[in-house]
């Protein structure tokens, strides 16, 4: 029996055992119900899982072929609209579930609408595909009403759950799930995909995909979104200004930073956001302080120079910064949870 050749020119860079697992699943018509997408975020989750679905929606894709047309109306649909936009108009059988804006769970009621949804007749008569996007954020009653569909899945129904962490989804959804686990990619081939694929330039390249610390979505986004870029230098910075300053200077610098105007969902997750680049400038100053500069992801750390405070210091901020975190779950409010830390650098 001649073995089916798999393309591997899906849109995900490194992961190629994803790939293939999926291209394969397509082309021996063994395309599982449930899938979760497990993995850090930026990796590309959330594009292979738009583009999985786009190969099982094509209306003129062959029973084998393991890649969109990329010409049909459900095709041109995918290819034309923004990946974060609502797309059921995109097309009637595919459909995305989200966290609502400033709400730290995904409700039972959006699981029960999502449900809806999938259980309607095909309007191709082929599948339907449903997208879970953090799913980790399900609250209990919803992931309870979720695992009545998965319990009893329906023909060509298809629902990707897509994840920073699997292991706080129920075990009996994971039970009855494709688990697939998305690695960190390596730093030469996050530099390859954008010197190849969008012209970077090497300096460019070289400082972004050491930046991204394994995830290329990041680095394409460092490359192309100057807003965010600078919001992410200026969290740098705003940790580096700090070994500099009095607590009077650095309480004023937080202020500045996270805005009077800034409330609710929005400012915790600025300052989650914060203490993930501050642990990474820490990572940093510890792997100058034991001489593996060739490894370091931010180089304002370099430029900045070895400093006088211990790996013991270090230690303790990294510490800080991760009690910070827990506060943050805690619900204390996200203001504090910063000026703690500024306080007792």
């Amino acid at each position: 029996m001649e073995k089916k050749q798999i393309d591997l020119k899906w849109p995900l860079v490194g992961n190629a055992h994803i790939t293939e697992f999926l291209g394969k699943s397509i082309a021996n018509s063994r395309v599982s119900s449930t899938y979760i997408f497990n993995g850090p975020d930026n990796l590309g989750k959330t594009t292979l899982a738009n583009y999985f679905a786009q190969v099982l929606l094509c209306e003129r894709r062959e029973n084998d072929s393991i890649t969109p047309c990329g010409v049909c109306s459900s095709c041109h649909g995918f290819l034309n609209s923004p990946e974060d936009l609502e797309l059921d108009s995109v097309n009637s059988d595919f459909h995305i579930l989200r966290k609502e804006k400033d709400k730290k769970k995904i409700s039972v009621e959006q699981v029960r609408n999502f449900i809806r949804k999938l259980n309607l007749s095909s309007f191709s008569g082929g599948y339907k595909i449903g997208i879970i996007k953090h799913a980790d954020a399900l609250s209990t009653e919803a992931a309870n009403a979720l695992l009545k569909t998965l319990e009893e899945p329906k023909k060509e129904v298809v629902v990707i759950l897509v994840t920073q962490n699997s292991e706080v989804l129920p075990q009996t959804i994971i039970s009855r799930s494709q688990l697939l686990n998305f690695r960190l990619v390596k730093t030469d081939l996050i530099y390859d995909y954008l010197v190849n694929n969008y012209g970077v330039s090497r300096g460019e390249a070289k400082k972004f995909s050491r930046l991204a610390l394994g995830r290329p979505a990041l680095a394409l986004k460092f490359f192309e979104d100057i807003e965010f870029r600078e919001n992410y230098e200026n969290r740098v910075n705003l940790f580096l200004g700090f070994l500099d300053q009095d607590i009077n200077g650095r309480l004023q610098a937080i202020e500045e930073a996270i805005g009077k105007k800034t409330q609710g969902q929005e400012s915790v997750q600025i300052v989650k956001r914060t203490l993930e680049v501050w642990q990474g400038v820490i990572r940093d100053f510890l792997l100058l302080f034991y001489n593996h500069n060739n490894i370091i992801q931010h180089y304002q750390v370099e430029e900045n120079g070895r400093q006088n405070f211990s790996a013991a210091d270090l230690l303790y901020w990294q510490n800080l910064c991760r009690e910070g975190e827990s506060n943050l779950q805690n619900n204390v409010n996200p203001k504090l949870v910063l000026e703690n830390i500024a306080i007792n650098i």
